[in-house]
Protein backbone atom coordinates (compact mmCIF):
# COMPACT_ATOMS: atom_id res chain seq x y z
CA UNK A 1 0.00 0.00 0.00
CA UNK A 2 2.53 2.19 0.52
CA UNK A 3 3.99 2.50 -3.18
CA UNK A 4 0.33 3.10 -4.22
CA UNK A 5 0.42 5.74 -2.02
CA UNK A 6 3.47 7.34 -3.06
CA UNK A 7 2.37 6.63 -6.39
CA UNK A 8 -1.06 8.40 -6.00
CA UNK A 9 0.17 11.03 -4.14
CA UNK A 10 2.95 12.06 -6.45
CA UNK A 11 2.52 15.82 -7.10
CA UNK A 12 0.54 16.87 -4.04
CA UNK A 13 1.51 19.33 -0.88
CA UNK A 14 -0.15 19.31 2.13
CA UNK A 15 -2.92 22.58 2.04
CA UNK A 16 -0.77 25.48 4.24
CA UNK A 17 2.46 23.73 3.24
CA UNK A 18 2.43 24.04 0.08
CA UNK A 19 5.83 22.80 -0.37
CA UNK A 20 5.86 19.87 1.75
CA UNK A 21 4.43 16.49 -0.11
CA UNK A 22 1.31 14.91 0.95
CA UNK A 23 2.58 11.59 1.41
CA UNK A 24 4.42 12.84 4.94
CA UNK A 25 0.91 12.56 5.82
CA UNK A 26 -0.31 9.22 5.51
CA UNK A 27 3.41 8.01 6.49
CA UNK A 28 2.96 10.00 9.73
CA UNK A 29 -0.39 7.72 10.48
CA UNK A 30 1.24 4.72 9.69
CA UNK A 31 4.43 5.76 11.89
CA UNK A 32 1.97 6.99 14.59
CA UNK A 33 0.68 3.48 14.71
CA UNK A 34 3.53 1.48 14.49
CA UNK A 35 4.73 3.51 17.80
CA UNK A 36 1.67 2.67 19.57
CA UNK A 37 1.95 -0.83 19.20
CA UNK A 38 1.13 -1.96 15.74
CA UNK A 39 2.30 -4.44 13.78
CA UNK A 40 3.81 -3.21 10.35
CA UNK A 41 2.15 -5.56 8.32
CA UNK A 42 -1.17 -5.31 9.99
CA UNK A 43 -4.25 -4.21 7.64
CA UNK A 44 -4.91 -0.98 10.24
CA UNK A 45 -1.09 0.23 9.04
CA UNK A 46 -2.42 -0.60 5.24
CA UNK A 47 -5.48 1.50 5.36
CA UNK A 48 -3.34 4.42 7.40
CA UNK A 49 -1.44 4.53 4.35
CA UNK A 50 -4.23 4.44 1.73
CA UNK A 51 -6.91 6.09 3.93
CA UNK A 52 -7.05 9.59 1.63
CA UNK A 53 -6.63 7.79 -1.74
CA UNK A 54 -10.26 7.14 -2.49
CA UNK A 55 -11.20 10.80 -1.45
CA UNK A 56 -8.09 12.65 -2.97
CA UNK A 57 -7.13 10.52 -5.98
CA UNK A 58 -8.01 8.74 -9.34
CA UNK A 59 -7.28 5.36 -7.85
CA UNK A 60 -9.49 2.44 -8.74
CA UNK A 61 -10.84 -0.17 -5.91
CA UNK A 62 -8.91 -3.13 -7.98
CA UNK A 63 -5.95 -1.03 -7.34
CA UNK A 64 -6.39 -0.91 -3.88
CA UNK A 65 -7.26 -4.94 -3.41
CA UNK A 66 -4.35 -6.04 -5.71
CA UNK A 67 -2.00 -4.23 -3.43
CA UNK A 68 -3.50 -5.36 0.03
CA UNK A 69 -7.00 -6.56 0.56
CA UNK A 70 -10.59 -6.23 0.19
CA UNK A 71 -10.19 -5.39 3.88
CA UNK A 72 -8.04 -2.64 3.62
CA UNK A 73 -10.82 -1.38 1.01
CA UNK A 74 -13.41 -1.45 3.36
CA UNK A 75 -11.47 0.19 5.84
CA UNK A 76 -10.41 3.33 3.24
CA UNK A 77 -14.03 3.48 2.19
CA UNK A 78 -15.57 3.82 5.88
CA UNK A 79 -12.78 6.54 5.90
CA UNK A 80 -13.79 8.22 2.68
CA UNK A 81 -16.06 11.30 2.92
CA UNK A 82 -17.84 10.06 -0.49
CA UNK A 83 -20.93 11.86 -0.56
CA UNK A 84 -19.42 15.40 1.05
CA UNK A 85 -21.60 15.10 4.22
CA UNK A 86 -21.57 17.46 7.20
CA UNK A 87 -17.95 16.58 9.12
CA UNK A 88 -19.74 15.92 12.41
CA UNK A 89 -21.71 13.49 10.76
CA UNK A 90 -18.95 11.98 8.98
CA UNK A 91 -16.98 11.53 12.09
CA UNK A 92 -20.21 10.17 13.76
CA UNK A 93 -20.11 7.39 10.81
CA UNK A 94 -16.69 6.66 11.40
CA UNK A 95 -17.06 6.30 15.37
CA UNK A 96 -20.45 4.26 14.83
CA UNK A 97 -18.77 1.51 12.82
CA UNK A 98 -17.02 0.14 15.98
CA UNK A 99 -13.97 -1.30 13.39
CA UNK A 100 -10.53 -1.05 15.53
CA UNK A 101 -8.37 -0.63 12.79
CA UNK A 102 -10.56 2.40 11.40
CA UNK A 103 -10.82 3.76 14.76
CA UNK A 104 -7.21 3.46 15.18
CA UNK A 105 -6.14 5.53 11.97
CA UNK A 106 -8.98 8.10 12.26
CA UNK A 107 -8.00 9.00 15.64
CA UNK A 108 -3.80 8.73 14.72
CA UNK A 109 -5.14 10.78 11.23
CA UNK A 110 -6.81 13.64 14.11
CA UNK A 111 -3.59 13.66 16.59
CA UNK A 112 -1.07 14.31 13.44
CA UNK A 113 -3.15 16.67 11.75
CA UNK A 114 -3.50 18.67 15.08
CA UNK A 115 0.06 18.70 15.34
CA UNK A 116 0.68 20.01 12.14
CA UNK A 117 -2.06 22.82 12.66
CA UNK A 118 0.21 24.41 15.51
CA UNK A 119 2.26 25.04 13.10
CA UNK A 120 0.79 26.06 10.22
CA UNK A 121 -2.72 27.46 11.79
CA UNK A 122 -1.95 28.11 15.34
CA UNK A 123 -3.08 26.06 18.47
CA UNK A 124 -6.66 27.29 19.30
CA UNK A 125 -7.30 25.89 15.16
CA UNK A 126 -5.65 22.96 16.30
CA UNK A 127 -7.49 22.82 19.56
CA UNK A 128 -10.89 22.65 18.03
CA UNK A 129 -9.78 20.64 15.07
CA UNK A 130 -8.97 18.03 17.62
CA UNK A 131 -12.01 18.06 19.66
CA UNK A 132 -14.30 17.46 15.86
CA UNK A 133 -14.03 14.13 16.54
CA UNK A 134 -14.53 13.80 20.35
CA UNK A 135 -17.05 11.04 18.94
CA UNK A 136 -14.16 8.48 18.38
CA UNK A 137 -13.41 8.35 22.27
CA UNK A 138 -16.52 6.42 23.44
CA UNK A 139 -15.80 4.03 20.49
CA UNK A 140 -12.46 3.51 21.16
CA UNK A 141 -12.92 3.37 25.28
CA UNK A 142 -15.37 0.31 24.32
CA UNK A 143 -11.84 -1.57 23.21
CA UNK A 144 -9.94 -0.37 26.35
CA UNK A 145 -8.26 -3.95 26.60
CA UNK A 146 -5.99 -3.48 23.64
CA UNK A 147 -3.00 -2.24 24.44
CA UNK A 148 -2.45 -0.19 20.76
CA UNK A 149 -5.57 1.46 21.77
CA UNK A 150 -4.78 2.68 25.24
CA UNK A 151 -1.91 3.71 23.84
CA UNK A 152 -3.75 6.21 21.06
CA UNK A 153 -6.37 6.95 24.25
CA UNK A 154 -3.00 8.04 26.17
CA UNK A 155 -1.68 10.12 23.56
CA UNK A 156 -4.88 11.49 22.60
CA UNK A 157 -5.67 12.73 26.27
CA UNK A 158 -1.93 14.11 26.91
CA UNK A 159 -2.31 16.47 23.56
CA UNK A 160 -5.65 17.51 24.77
CA UNK A 161 -4.27 18.74 27.86
CA UNK A 162 -1.20 20.40 26.43
CA UNK A 163 -3.68 22.12 24.03
CA UNK A 164 -5.82 23.12 26.77
CA UNK A 165 -3.38 24.48 28.86
CA UNK A 166 -2.10 26.71 25.31
CA UNK A 167 -5.56 28.31 24.86
CA UNK A 168 -6.98 29.31 27.49
CA UNK A 169 -5.87 32.50 27.87
CA UNK A 170 -6.77 33.11 24.21
CA UNK A 171 -9.99 31.94 24.29
CA UNK A 172 -10.87 33.95 27.51
CA UNK A 173 -9.15 36.73 25.82
CA UNK A 174 -11.51 36.57 23.07
CA UNK A 175 -15.11 35.32 24.66
CA UNK A 176 -14.58 38.92 26.83
CA UNK A 177 -13.13 41.21 24.16
CA UNK A 178 -15.70 39.54 21.65
CA UNK A 179 -18.61 40.34 23.61
CA UNK A 180 -17.46 43.65 24.61
CA UNK A 181 -17.05 44.76 20.77
CA UNK A 182 -20.35 43.35 20.08
CA UNK A 183 -22.06 45.55 22.33
CA UNK A 184 -20.05 48.50 21.91
CA UNK A 185 -21.00 48.06 18.05
CA UNK A 186 -24.59 47.26 18.29
CA UNK A 187 -24.83 50.55 21.24
CA UNK A 188 -26.06 53.52 19.02
CA UNK A 189 -28.28 51.17 17.49
CA UNK A 190 -30.20 49.47 19.77
CA UNK A 191 -33.13 51.11 19.55
CA UNK A 192 -33.89 51.60 15.86
CA UNK A 193 -35.51 49.13 13.90
CA UNK A 194 -34.15 48.07 10.42
CA UNK A 195 -35.31 50.78 7.94
CA UNK A 196 -34.27 53.07 11.51
CA UNK A 197 -30.68 52.29 10.99
CA UNK A 198 -30.58 52.49 6.96
CA UNK A 199 -32.25 55.99 7.07
CA UNK A 200 -29.94 57.31 9.61
CA UNK A 201 -26.50 55.49 8.70
CA UNK A 202 -27.11 54.96 4.80
CA UNK A 203 -27.01 51.01 5.20
CA UNK A 204 -25.78 48.49 7.77
CA UNK A 205 -23.62 49.44 10.06
CA UNK A 206 -20.10 47.82 9.74
CA UNK A 207 -17.94 49.70 12.57
CA UNK A 208 -18.46 51.85 15.62
CA UNK A 209 -20.62 54.90 14.74
CA UNK A 210 -21.63 56.40 18.02
CA UNK A 211 -18.93 58.93 18.40
CA UNK A 212 -17.05 61.81 15.56
CA UNK A 213 -14.07 59.85 16.58
CA UNK A 214 -14.40 56.64 15.60
CA UNK A 215 -14.45 54.54 19.20
CA UNK A 216 -16.77 52.45 20.66
CA UNK A 217 -17.80 52.22 24.13
CA UNK A 218 -20.05 49.25 26.06
CA UNK A 219 -23.25 49.20 27.31
CA UNK A 220 -24.46 47.49 30.81
CA UNK A 221 -24.06 44.78 28.72
CA UNK A 222 -20.54 44.72 29.37
CA UNK A 223 -20.25 46.56 32.57
CA UNK A 224 -22.52 43.28 34.28
CA UNK A 225 -20.45 40.93 32.26
CA UNK A 226 -17.46 42.74 34.00
CA UNK A 227 -18.92 42.86 37.25
CA UNK A 228 -20.48 39.13 37.08
CA UNK A 229 -16.51 37.90 36.49
CA UNK A 230 -15.51 39.97 39.59
CA UNK A 231 -17.90 38.22 41.82
CA UNK A 232 -16.77 34.77 40.72
CA UNK A 233 -12.86 35.77 41.05
CA UNK A 234 -13.95 36.98 44.59
CA UNK A 235 -15.63 34.06 45.45
CA UNK A 236 -12.67 31.75 44.72
CA UNK A 237 -10.74 33.94 46.88
CA UNK A 238 -13.13 33.66 49.77
CA UNK A 239 -13.75 29.70 49.15
CA UNK A 240 -9.96 28.99 48.70
CA UNK A 241 -9.21 31.22 52.22
CA UNK A 242 -12.49 30.45 54.45
CA UNK A 243 -13.11 27.24 53.29
CA UNK A 244 -16.90 27.92 52.41
CA UNK A 245 -18.28 30.41 50.60
CA UNK A 246 -22.13 30.90 48.90
CA UNK A 247 -21.10 32.47 45.48
CA UNK A 248 -24.46 33.90 44.29
CA UNK A 249 -23.98 36.08 47.86
CA UNK A 250 -20.68 37.17 46.63
CA UNK A 251 -21.88 37.61 42.89
CA UNK A 252 -25.15 39.68 44.12
CA UNK A 253 -22.52 41.87 46.15
CA UNK A 254 -20.56 42.51 43.52
CA UNK A 255 -24.00 43.72 41.52
CA UNK A 256 -24.74 46.23 43.50
CA UNK A 257 -21.26 47.54 42.91
CA UNK A 258 -22.78 48.06 39.15
CA UNK A 259 -25.70 49.63 40.74
CA UNK A 260 -23.21 52.47 42.30
CA UNK A 261 -21.65 53.04 38.88
CA UNK A 262 -25.43 53.48 37.67
CA UNK A 263 -25.55 56.72 40.22
CA UNK A 264 -27.95 54.88 42.57
CA UNK A 265 -27.50 54.96 46.29
CA UNK A 266 -26.87 51.42 47.91
CA UNK A 267 -27.72 50.83 51.40
CA UNK A 268 -24.65 48.72 52.90
CA UNK A 269 -21.33 49.32 54.32
CA UNK A 270 -19.78 51.90 51.91
CA UNK A 271 -15.97 50.03 52.64
CA UNK A 272 -17.18 46.82 51.39
CA UNK A 273 -18.88 48.42 48.48
CA UNK A 274 -15.68 50.54 47.42
CA UNK A 275 -13.07 47.92 47.91
CA UNK A 276 -11.34 45.90 44.81
CA UNK A 277 -10.34 47.68 41.65
CA UNK A 278 -13.40 47.20 39.52
CA UNK A 279 -15.78 49.95 41.45
CA UNK A 280 -12.64 52.71 41.41
CA UNK A 281 -12.57 52.60 37.44
CA UNK A 282 -14.08 55.31 36.83
CA UNK A 283 -15.05 54.71 33.18
CA UNK A 284 -17.38 52.43 34.34
CA UNK A 285 -19.94 54.87 36.30
CA UNK A 286 -21.82 55.63 33.07
CA UNK A 287 -25.69 55.11 32.43
CA UNK A 288 -25.19 53.47 29.01
CA UNK A 289 -29.14 52.46 28.97
CA UNK A 290 -29.19 49.96 31.85
CA UNK A 291 -32.10 47.68 31.65
CA UNK A 292 -34.69 48.69 33.99
CA UNK A 293 -35.40 45.20 35.17
CA UNK A 294 -31.80 44.94 36.73
CA UNK A 295 -31.67 47.95 38.34
CA UNK A 296 -35.23 47.50 39.66
CA UNK A 297 -34.55 44.00 41.48
CA UNK A 298 -31.11 45.28 42.63
CA UNK A 299 -32.20 48.30 44.50
CA UNK A 300 -35.10 46.82 45.88
CA UNK A 301 -33.74 44.06 46.74
CA UNK A 302 -30.15 44.40 48.73
CA UNK A 303 -30.39 41.57 51.33
CA UNK A 304 -31.32 38.27 48.88
CA UNK A 305 -30.15 36.78 46.31
CA UNK A 306 -33.51 35.83 44.10
CA UNK A 307 -35.85 38.46 42.45
CA UNK A 308 -39.68 38.35 43.25
CA UNK A 309 -40.27 39.89 39.65
CA UNK A 310 -41.09 37.56 36.81
CA UNK A 311 -39.06 39.16 34.08
CA UNK A 312 -37.27 37.03 31.26
CA UNK A 313 -35.50 39.97 30.25
CA UNK A 314 -31.91 39.28 28.24
CA UNK A 315 -30.60 40.82 31.03
CA UNK A 316 -29.51 37.38 32.39
CA UNK A 317 -27.82 36.21 28.84
CA UNK A 318 -25.66 38.97 28.50
CA UNK A 319 -23.52 38.82 31.37
CA UNK A 320 -23.29 35.52 32.03
CA UNK A 321 -20.06 34.27 29.92
CA UNK A 322 -17.10 35.12 32.76
CA UNK A 323 -19.62 31.81 34.16
CA UNK A 324 -18.58 29.76 31.78
CA UNK A 325 -15.00 30.77 31.46
CA UNK A 326 -14.76 29.86 34.97
CA UNK A 327 -16.25 26.56 35.52
CA UNK A 328 -17.10 23.11 34.04
CA UNK A 329 -19.98 22.76 32.13
CA UNK A 330 -22.50 21.75 34.91
CA UNK A 331 -21.46 24.03 37.52
CA UNK A 332 -21.26 26.75 34.76
CA UNK A 333 -25.51 26.10 34.32
CA UNK A 334 -26.30 25.88 37.77
CA UNK A 335 -24.80 28.89 38.96
CA UNK A 336 -25.58 30.88 35.63
CA UNK A 337 -29.03 29.93 37.06
CA UNK A 338 -28.32 31.17 40.67
CA UNK A 339 -26.58 34.46 39.50
CA UNK A 340 -29.50 35.38 36.66
CA UNK A 341 -31.88 34.62 39.78
CA UNK A 342 -30.60 37.33 41.77
CA UNK A 343 -32.58 40.34 39.23
CA UNK A 344 -34.93 38.34 37.28
CA UNK A 345 -37.50 35.64 38.54
CA UNK A 346 -39.31 34.09 35.14
CA UNK A 347 -37.78 30.43 34.63
CA UNK A 348 -36.99 31.31 31.23
CA UNK A 349 -35.16 34.10 32.08
CA UNK A 350 -32.74 32.34 34.52
CA UNK A 351 -32.61 28.72 32.70
CA UNK A 352 -31.46 30.72 29.36
CA UNK A 353 -28.88 32.52 31.59
CA UNK A 354 -27.71 28.74 32.55
CA UNK A 355 -27.99 27.03 29.29
CA UNK A 356 -25.52 30.66 28.00
CA UNK A 357 -22.68 29.93 30.77
CA UNK A 358 -23.36 26.60 29.84
CA UNK A 359 -22.63 26.69 26.44
CA UNK A 360 -19.33 29.48 26.92
CA UNK A 361 -18.02 26.18 29.26
CA UNK A 362 -18.57 23.77 26.51
CA UNK A 363 -16.54 25.79 24.03
CA UNK A 364 -13.61 26.80 26.56
CA UNK A 365 -13.06 22.59 26.66
CA UNK A 366 -12.85 22.78 22.96
CA UNK A 367 -16.23 21.06 21.78
CA UNK A 368 -17.95 22.60 18.42
CA UNK A 369 -19.96 25.12 18.50
CA UNK A 370 -23.16 21.87 17.09
CA UNK A 371 -21.65 19.73 19.80
CA UNK A 372 -21.79 22.09 22.43
CA UNK A 373 -25.12 22.85 21.26
CA UNK A 374 -26.42 19.47 21.47
CA UNK A 375 -25.05 18.71 24.62
CA UNK A 376 -27.04 22.03 26.13
CA UNK A 377 -30.21 21.28 24.58
CA UNK A 378 -29.66 17.33 26.35
CA UNK A 379 -28.85 19.36 29.37
CA UNK A 380 -31.95 21.34 29.40
CA UNK A 381 -34.15 18.07 28.49
CA UNK A 382 -34.11 17.41 31.79
CA UNK A 383 -34.97 20.47 33.59
CA UNK A 384 -38.39 21.05 33.90
CA UNK A 385 -38.02 25.11 33.72
CA UNK A 386 -36.45 25.37 30.57
CA UNK A 387 -39.05 24.53 28.07
CA UNK A 388 -39.00 27.83 26.57
CA UNK A 389 -35.34 28.13 26.29
CA UNK A 390 -34.49 24.58 24.91
CA UNK A 391 -37.25 25.39 21.96
CA UNK A 392 -35.40 28.79 21.27
CA UNK A 393 -32.00 27.09 20.72
CA UNK A 394 -33.83 24.48 18.29
CA UNK A 395 -35.11 27.20 16.19
CA UNK A 396 -31.60 28.94 16.53
CA UNK A 397 -30.72 26.00 14.36
CA UNK A 398 -33.07 25.53 12.54
CA UNK A 399 -34.08 29.05 11.59
CA UNK A 400 -33.85 30.14 8.00
CA UNK A 401 -34.21 33.76 8.32
CA UNK A 402 -32.66 35.60 11.35
CA UNK A 403 -36.33 37.23 11.83
CA UNK A 404 -37.92 34.58 12.91
CA UNK A 405 -36.06 34.53 16.37
CA UNK A 406 -38.03 37.88 17.51
CA UNK A 407 -36.13 40.85 18.38
CA UNK A 408 -33.87 39.82 21.32
CA UNK A 409 -35.79 41.67 24.15
CA UNK A 410 -36.06 38.90 26.17
CA UNK A 411 -34.01 35.67 27.06
CA UNK A 412 -34.67 33.64 24.83
CA UNK A 413 -33.98 35.59 22.12
CA UNK A 414 -31.60 37.18 22.53
CA UNK A 415 -29.66 33.57 23.47
CA UNK A 416 -31.17 32.78 19.72
CA UNK A 417 -30.15 35.58 17.69
CA UNK A 418 -26.85 35.20 19.27
CA UNK A 419 -26.46 31.26 18.47
CA UNK A 420 -28.13 31.58 15.23
CA UNK A 421 -25.64 34.17 14.02
CA UNK A 422 -22.33 32.23 15.46
CA UNK A 423 -23.69 28.90 13.43
CA UNK A 424 -23.72 31.07 9.98
CA UNK A 425 -20.08 32.30 10.51
CA UNK A 426 -18.40 30.29 12.68
CA UNK A 427 -14.84 31.30 11.41
CA UNK A 428 -15.82 35.00 10.70
CA UNK A 429 -16.44 37.39 13.60
CA UNK A 430 -16.27 40.19 11.74
CA UNK A 431 -19.28 39.00 9.37
CA UNK A 432 -21.26 36.80 12.41
CA UNK A 433 -21.16 39.83 15.09
CA UNK A 434 -22.54 42.26 11.74
CA UNK A 435 -24.84 39.86 11.11
CA UNK A 436 -26.09 40.42 15.11
CA UNK A 437 -26.26 43.64 15.20
CA UNK A 438 -28.38 44.89 12.28
CA UNK A 439 -31.42 43.69 13.30
CA UNK A 440 -34.77 45.21 14.36
CA UNK A 441 -34.40 44.84 17.94
CA UNK A 442 -31.82 44.76 20.93
CA UNK A 443 -28.43 45.03 19.48
CA UNK A 444 -26.57 46.01 21.79
CA UNK A 445 -27.06 42.71 23.68
CA UNK A 446 -27.38 40.43 20.58
CA UNK A 447 -24.15 41.81 19.28
CA UNK A 448 -22.47 41.28 22.85
CA UNK A 449 -23.77 37.25 22.80
CA UNK A 450 -22.85 36.62 19.56
CA UNK A 451 -19.49 38.31 20.07
CA UNK A 452 -18.60 36.32 23.16
CA UNK A 453 -19.57 33.02 21.15
CA UNK A 454 -17.40 33.81 18.41
CA UNK A 455 -14.66 35.26 20.68
CA UNK A 456 -14.29 31.93 22.18
CA UNK A 457 -14.29 30.25 18.92
CA UNK A 458 -11.78 31.75 17.41
CA UNK A 459 -9.89 33.93 19.97
CA UNK A 460 -8.95 37.43 19.88
CA UNK A 461 -6.96 38.40 17.01
CA UNK A 462 -10.03 37.09 15.01
CA UNK A 463 -11.60 40.36 16.22
CA UNK A 464 -10.48 42.93 13.75
CA UNK A 465 -7.73 45.21 15.66
CA UNK A 466 -9.35 48.27 14.64
CA UNK A 467 -12.33 46.65 16.68
CA UNK A 468 -10.02 46.20 19.57
CA UNK A 469 -8.01 49.48 19.68
CA UNK A 470 -10.77 51.83 19.37
CA UNK A 471 -12.53 50.61 22.30
CA UNK A 472 -12.79 52.89 25.21
CA UNK A 473 -12.62 50.42 27.69
CA UNK A 474 -10.60 47.86 26.09
CA UNK A 475 -7.86 47.85 28.80
CA UNK A 476 -10.60 46.96 31.70
CA UNK A 477 -11.95 44.26 29.70
CA UNK A 478 -8.15 43.04 29.08
CA UNK A 479 -7.44 43.20 32.68
CA UNK A 480 -10.44 41.41 34.15
CA UNK A 481 -9.89 38.67 31.08
CA UNK A 482 -6.24 38.39 32.77
CA UNK A 483 -7.45 37.30 36.01
CA UNK A 484 -10.22 35.43 34.85
CA UNK A 485 -7.29 33.56 33.22
CA UNK A 486 -5.12 33.94 36.66
CA UNK A 487 -7.96 32.39 38.51
CA UNK A 488 -6.41 32.97 42.03
CA UNK A 489 -2.68 33.81 43.25
CA UNK A 490 -1.36 31.99 45.91
CA UNK A 491 1.55 32.50 47.90
CA UNK A 492 4.28 29.63 48.52
CA UNK A 493 1.61 28.08 51.31
CA UNK A 494 -0.94 27.84 49.06
CA UNK A 495 -2.76 31.09 50.79
CA UNK A 496 -4.06 33.98 48.81
CA UNK A 497 -1.21 36.95 47.68
CA UNK A 498 -1.68 40.48 49.49
CA UNK A 499 -2.25 41.97 46.32
CA UNK A 500 -4.60 39.54 44.90
CA UNK A 501 -6.62 39.92 47.93
CA UNK A 502 -6.44 43.83 48.02
CA UNK A 503 -7.67 43.38 44.23
CA UNK A 504 -10.38 40.44 45.16
CA UNK A 505 -10.81 40.77 48.00
CA UNK A 506 -13.16 37.38 48.88
CA UNK A 507 -16.78 39.17 50.11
Amino acid sequence: MRKLAEKYHAGQFRKGEEKLPYIVHPQAVAETLERWGESPASTAIQIAWGHDLLEDTSVSDAEIVAASSAEVLQGIKQLTNSGNIAKRLYLQQVADCGIREVLLVKISDRICNSRDFIKFKGTLYAFRYMHEADCLIPALERLNDDAVVKNALHEWKILDEELFSSVQHDIIRGCMLGGAVGDALGAPIEFLDLQGIEKVYGGAVSDYVEFSDGTGAITDDTQMALFTAEGVLRATVRGNSKGICAPEGVVHYAYLRWLKTQGIVVGCDEKDLNSGWLINEKQLFSCRAPGRTCLNALESNDSTNEASNNSKGCGTVMRMAPVGLHLIPELAYEFGCKFSAITHGHPTGITAGGAFAMLISYLRYGKSLDSALDMVEKHLESESDAAETLAAIRKARTAQSIVELGEGWVAEEALAIGIYCALRFPWDFKAGVLESINITGDSDSTGCIAGHILGALNGENAIPEKWRKNLREYNIVSQIADDLHTNFEETPDGNVTRSWWEKYPGF
